[in-house]
């Protein structure tokens, strides 16, 4: 019966010439823990995806890049990566070939435990070149843009340089071989971090992150402003005294303000009741604007921002905590005034999340995310093609289910919990530890998921379970 649904779809797709559909959803994955971090609008109305897999490639976690055509068909898929884990954030389209370039980080390559890793690819994927950067300790890439001068701006986040615990990240990237032009560092004493980076219409590269180190010491939204040369022109911080604000996505709308997307915690110790927040300012940093949306459940954020093309309103993907403790991807659509017009949700009985949203050329969006839906065992990449309505999206679900597959041999971390191999439930003993080597849990399971305590701190940890190889990750 699902497949005649299938075919019927796909008949008055060819019979009405052929037009892609303006709305439908859909996943890509393996046996493993598949994500979709980022992604793109490329040509003929072509989609591409960043995020990562346990499913292919040779390490425990590899850079996952895909290509998926009008009607939502994967067209071609790459992995990119070592013998360890490697994760894609951000890819943006090179429009010197029309290949891709993608920021992430990798534990494969590189000085420390993960390093600051950048990928250029050509227009069908094959490699070209591929750079890693940081010290010895952690470096994050999270996001990148095209420079004025045809390079990369990458934005990260690094716990090997600077002046702090954590500090903002950015660096310039040479597009024709990988080579570093310069680095800087900008932060203070305690957790600061880039997230998202736009060459904006002033001529200068816009930064968006966190901070604690300025402003409030539980977490404020972090708006920096950088020249050519990574000089430092403007740092501002927004939030509320005594509150944790968290800062995911930002863009520069069509009047040249400046939209940020994040969360606020209305706790009364921080504790993560987290309700969706958005501010606008000016293109210097002035604040024109903000307001909060809270949801049915105890962690609700705005992920990721876009415009309109053909409008003035803005599209945002929204992660809404259930009372029955599912997440919810909800496209999310406001008014130039960052009032609710209509929002709606894309869900099977599990969690989805969108941890991007981008506009297309015939004024719908695109949401790209993780799904545990569907009849999967774990993550699949999940795609969310919608017109500016929202309504009515046909799912394609399960006409592409990729076939290859890779035993889950070694421990994943994803989500605050610890996924590996125990098909015969044998009885392993484990250990969490901290940076330093210090055993902070141990215990024993039959299962093959260990849910990790949602009060741990953030920061570094070392896991063992077994006799299989442990893995280094960090608790957000």
């Amino acid at each position: 019966m699902k497949k005649t649904a299938v075919l019927i779809v796909l008949l008055i797709c060819f019979f009405s010439k052929a037009q892609p559909p303006a709305k439908f959803y859909t996943k890509f994955g393996g046996s493993g823990i598949d994500i979709g971090y980022s992604g793109l609008e490329t040509f003929n109305r072509q989609y591409a995806i960043v995020g990562s897999t346990t499913s292919f490639g040779d390490g425990s976690t590899n850079v996952y890049l895909l290509l998926v055509d009008s009607m939502g068909q994967p067209l071609w898929e790459k992995t990119f990566g070592g013998a360890m884990a490697d994760v894609g954030k951000s890819i943006i389209l090179n429009p010197t070939d029309s290949g891709f370039v993608i920021a992430g980080f990798t534990s494969s390559y590189g000085n420390g435990g993960y390093d600051l890793y950048v990928i250029r690819t050509d227009k069908n994927g094959n490699l070209k070149w591929q750079s890693s950067f940081g010290g010895m300790d952690w470096d994050f890439g999270n996001d990148l843009t095209l420079g004025s001068d045809g390079n990369v701006i990458v934005c990260g986040t690094t716990h090997s340089y600077g002046y702090g615990k954590t500090d903002g990240y950015i660096m310039k990237v040479n597009i024709t071989n990988g080579t570093q032009v310069w680095v800087k560092y900008y932060g203070g004493i305690e957790d600061d971090d880039f997230r998202s980076v736009k060459l904006t219409s002033d001529g200068y590269y816009t930064i968006a992150g966190n901070t604690q180190s300025y402003g409030d010491i539980n977490n404020d939204f972090w708006f920096f402003k950088i020249n050519n040369s990574g000089d430092s022109i403007t740092s501002k911080n927004f939030g509320n005294p005594n509150k944790k604000e968290m800062c995911y996505d930002f863009m520069e709308d069509n009047f040249n303000n400046l939209v940020f997307c994040g969360s606020y915690d209305t706790s009364f110790y921080n504790t993560g009741k987290n309700e969706g927040y958005l501010i606008k300012t000016n293109l210097n940093g002035a604040f024109l604007n903000q307001i909060r949306y809270a949801g049915a459940g105890s962690n609700d954020r705005f992920l990721s921002v876009t415009r309109e093309r053909n409008g003035n309103n803005y599209f945002f993907s929204r992660s809404v905590n259930k009372p029955s403790f599912e997440m919810e991807a909800q496209p999310f659509h406001t008014d130039f005034n960052l009032n609710h017009i209509f929002s709606t949700t894309y869900v099977g009985n599990k969690d989805e999340e969108a941890y991007k949203v981008f506009n297309t050329k015939d004024n719908g969006f695109v949401m790209v995310g993780y799904t545990k839906s569907f009849n999967l065992v774990s993550e699949d990449v999940f795609f969310v093609k919608v017109d500016s309505t929202l309504l009515n999206s046909v799912n394609i679900v399960g006409l592409k289910e990729l076939k290859q597959n890779k035993s889950p041999e070694k421990i994943y971390y994803f989500d605050n919990k610890l996924y590996f191999d125990n098909s015969y439930s044998k009885l392993l003993t484990y250990s969490i530890m901290n940076s330093q080597g210090k055993v902070l849990i141990e215990s024993r399971t039959n299962g093959n998921v260990i849910q990790l305590n949602p009060d741990m701190a953030t920061g570094v940890y070392v896991a063992r379970i077994g006799d299989k190889p442990p893995i280094k990750f960090i608790k957000n």
